[in-house]
This record gives structure tokens, C-alpha cells and sequence, in this order.
């Protein structure tokens, strides 16, 4: 998750370095790496506050987000070692799963035996045994808000994605809006005259 937007800040880093003739980073680029920071030197102060206030906002939801779904995780782990005997070392997503949709490991094995997933069939040391149906339900409860929670981060992610990618798109509109818009003064004897030019 993190590391997808590792990689585009380091392609947006190494692209901006590579198409600067000046050394200097050109201001899309700034956004790019971290929004409002090419807004600044544009002189957009209220646009830097806005996406960086953004970014701000969600990279504290992503990580609030996350480590709320890790304590979940470690609830209903926790509650199945004390329900059903689960030993949580070592068991992937997968098997907290199945252990929420079946009442012991015999149920489980007989039903993908049955279906002929062998590769599916846990062995013993993966052994658990509900006290009853109502704890079961209550683990795959918190089972899938732990999972939701994740999800949820992994929305967020995407929209800081969208943040950097917008704010250097504004970033580059400013640039090229400086750019072509100029103001020229003519200055004689009698009058100051004023003319904007925007190239097209």
C-alpha cells in the first residue's frame, strides 16, 4: 500500500530532475512530491493551505485508519485463542477466514474434502473449536471490520494518489498561465497605457 506511492514519488522525483534544464524543480513537479508546494512558489498561498491542508487530513486518516484495523485484528485474534483454541502465530488471512465460517477444523475438512480442495485441508496444528455458533459469528463480526478498516486505508491512499496528481496539474495550469500572460506599460508625455497579452 505505502509502497505504491513511494514508487510515484520517486518516478515524479526523478522526472522532474531529468526535464529541469535549470537544475530547479520545476513547480508541477514540486506538487507532485508534496501538494501546495509548487503553489507556493507560485505565489498561490491559499491553494498551498488547501492541498496541503488536504494531504494533511488524509494522511492522518490513512494511518488512524490502519492502525485502528491492526487493533481490531489483534481483538479478534485474541478472541478466538480464548473461544476456539486458535494458536494466531503464523496463520494467514485465510485461515481467519474459514475459522469464522466453520464451527471446528473437522467441519471445515469434511466440506473441501468433499469438494476435492485438498490443497484447502488444514492439518492439526491448525486446529480450532468453537465454544458455540454465537461466538463464531461474533469473531467474523470483527473479522470483517478489521478488514474494512484496512480497506478503508487503502481507499485513502488513492484519493492522497489523486491529491498529488491534481495539485500538479494546478501547479503546471499556474506555470503556464504565468507564462503566457503578460503585461506591458507604455509610458509618454501625455497617458500610461496598459496592454495584456495571452498567448495562446
Amino acid at each position: 500500500m505505502f509502497k505504491k506511492i513511494i514508487v510515484i514519488i520517486t518516478f515524479f522525483f526523478i522526472l522532474g530532475n531529468l526535464n529541469s534544464a535549470s537544475g530547479k524543480l520545476h513547480p508541477a513537479i514540486k506538487s507532485a512530491l508534496l501538494p501546495g508546494w509548487g503553489e507556493v512558489s507560485l505565489l498561490k498561498p491559499s491553494q498551498s493551505r488547501f492541498f496541503s491542508l488536504l494531504e494533511l487530513t488524509l494522511w492522518s486518516s490513512c494511518i488512524g485508519l490502519y492502525k485502528f484495523s491492526n487493533h481490531k485484528k489483534f481483538q479478534y485474534q485474541s478472541y478466538a485463542a480464548q473461544h476456539a483454541g486458535v494458536n494466531p502465530k503464523n496463520k494467514n488471512h485465510k485461515y481467519w477466514v474459514d475459522i469464522g465460517n466453520y464451527i471446528n477444523l473437522e467441519q471445515h475438512n469434511a466440506e473441501h474434502f468433499r469438494w476435492r480442495y485438498i490443497s484447502d485441508i488444514y492439518d492439526y496444528d491448525y486446529s480450532w473449536s468453537w465454544e458455540s455458533q454465537y461466538h463464531m459469528e461474533k469473531f467474523e463480526a470483527m473479522r470483517i471490520r478489521s478488514d474494512m478498516l484496512a480497506k478503508y486505508s487503502e481507499y485513502v491512499i488513492g484519493m492522497i494518489t489523486l491529491n498529488h496528481i491534481v495539485s500538479a496539474i494546478n501547479s503546471l495550469y499556474l506555470s503556464r498561465l504565468n507564462q503566457n500572460v503578460k503585461l506591458y506599460s507604455y509610458i509618454n508625455k501625455n497617458n500610461i497605457k496598459l496592454q495584456l497579452y495571452y498567448d495562446f
